[in-house]
């Protein structure tokens, strides 16, 4: 019923009966809550179970919010593990996949290895040759796999042994075919892994002949050095063999690099290193050799080998001479010395008391009745009357002998030089033997007179035993007539003359 439709009696009695209303209400709403006390109880407790439950669900609300940045780093962290071995795991599964191409990977370091120590080099060559192709672009992408990188690094290592191992095989007795694939082999493995230098055939030559001479050095190691003469016959045929092969061998291989009328700067200074060596050699066991016969033996092999080595450019001949012809001047001439030496020892014994009686005399017989007979072919007779002549002439003559078996055309003048100073020194050995015991060879009635010795020993001297040395010196050097000389008899005959008695 609307308000504006009810009378005023009616709005008047309105809140009476709304406050019995309420009462009622009220009066129900007791005999509920006494009826149902219990309820409320219940509910209260209920409602402070709830309160205290809230408040703890509110603490471990605030114990989560607490604890949250800690486990959304674990979260973070367990995430990056998931994802790292799911990497790994995706790797794996990659590897499983590939696991039969993988080892036949893995097995190319222990594949060039094996063939590195059976001697198969071209087929070591030939796997590293794959190894790079297959690997080289792939290991230098920046993704690459470490294996990759590390099967890459252990192929590049095997490179460098095989590079040993061909040169250490370079150090043996080889034939020229094998020689051949050696270099050819060390060419490919040196460009195996970068571009070869400018410079690189020059190295590769000096290499070679380190390597082969070192091979040289092995094949004379096992002469028997007790008897010089014989040591010096092997070393020298060990030589002539093993430089020839080595020069062919060098030829074969890098002779088709050679230009026209341009000197090979390595083979020549190995050339000259080693003949130097072995002149060195020479001149240190030659003087240990005291027979001429087998220094003529000797020097005849030198030249045989240092001409056979010019078939192929290397002849040293000149220098076996100027070696020898040093050393036969030097013993020859010793030889002279050591005679005139006696020669004088042999005339001062004369002038002392207590030699005087063994000395060796100056003549045995007259002059006059040896000199009645004359050899065209020998000595002349008149030498033997005077022993401590004869005695001179034998030492010259023995050294003639051993000149004989080395005559050098090319010490013709030293030796005719040193020949007449030999005379010269005979004759002034006299001279100052003369002046020292006051004696002047002059002629005497008694045979045994010094004096008289002395003159005949003079005469014999100037008109016998210098014609007679000059001689033999020509009949040495008989192929080299009208060549300058350094022999000049008139200045031996007159410092001899120089001691006669002038009428």
């Amino acid at each position: 019923m609307l308000l504006g439709q009810s009378s005023q009696d009616e709005l008047l009695g309105k809140p009476w009966r709304l406050a019995r209303q309420m009462d009622d209400v009220g009066e129900r709403l007791s005999r509920l809550a006494l009826k149902n006390y219990h309820v409320f109880v219940q509910s209260q407790q209920c409602s402070q179970v709830v309160t205290a439950e809230l408040q703890t669900i509110a603490g471990n609300v605030n114990a989560v919010e607490a604890a949250l940045p800690q486990l959304l780093a674990a979260c973070s962290a367990l995430d990056t593990t998931v994802h790292e071995a799911a990497k790994t795991n995706t790797e794996i599964q990659y590897i499983l996949a590939h696991h039969t191409q993988l080892m036949e990977l893995l097995e190319i370091p222990e594949l060039v290895e094996a063939c590195i120590s059976s001697d198969l080099l071209e087929e070591a060559l030939d796997a590293i040759q794959f190894a790079k192709t297959l690997l080289a672009d792939e290991a230098a992408k920046p993704t690459s796999h470490v294996i990759l990188r590390s099967l890459l690094r252990e192929v590049q290592d095997a490179t460098t042994t095989l590079r040993s191992k061909i040169i250490e095989t370079l150090q043996q007795d080889l034939p020229l075919a094998k020689c051949l694939h050696l270099v050819a082999y060390l060419r490919r493995a040196d460009a195996m892994w970068s571009p070869v230098p400018s410079g690189y055939e020059e190295a590769l030559k000096h290499e070679f002949l380190d390597c082969r001479s070192k091979w040289l050095a092995h094949t004379t190691q096992g002469l028997a050095t007790s008897d010089p003469y014989h040591h010096l016959m092997q070393l020298i045929d060990a030589k002539r063999t093993g430089w020839f092969d080595l020069i062919t061998q060098y030829t074969a291989i890098f002779g088709h690099q050679q230009v026209l009328e341009k000197t090979d700067t390595p083979l020549c200074n190995w050339a000259v290193r080693l003949v130097v060596d072995l002149m060195l050699v020479v001149d240190a066991l030659l003087p240990k050799i005291d027979d001429f016969g087998s220094i003529a033996s000797v020097l005849e092999q030198m030249l045989f080998f240092a001409g056979s080595l010019g078939r192929v450019q290397v002849d040293f001949s000149s220098l076996v001479l100027v070696a020898f012809e040093h050393h036969i001047l030097e013993r020859i001439s010793a030889q002279w010395n050591a005679a005139v030496s006696d020669f004088q020892a042999a005339l001062h014994a004369h002038v002392q008391p207590k030699a005087a009686y063994s000395a060796t005399p100056i003549m045995l017989a007259s002059f006059r009745q040896l000199a009645m007979s004359a050899s065209q072919d020998g000595p002349p007779h008149a030498l033997m009357a005077f022993p401590i002549l004869a005695q001179l002439t034998n030492g010259m003559l023995s050294s003639f002998n051993d000149l004989r078996l080395c005559t050098l055309n090319a010490l013709r003048f030293r030796f005719s030089t040193q020949l007449q100073a030999t005379l010269e020194r005979v004759a002034d050995v006299l001279t100052t033997f003369c002046a020292t015991i006051g004696v002047a060879p002059a002629h005497s009635d008694d045979p045994r007179c010094l004096d008289m010795q002395l003159l005949k020993l003079t005469q014999v001297l100037q008109d016998e035993w210098v014609p007679y040395m000059l001689q033999c010196f020509d009949v040495l050097f008989s192929t080299q007539v009208g060549l300058p000389s350094g022999l000049h008899q008139a200045r031996v005959q007159a410092a001899l003359c120089a001691l006669l008695p002038h009428p």
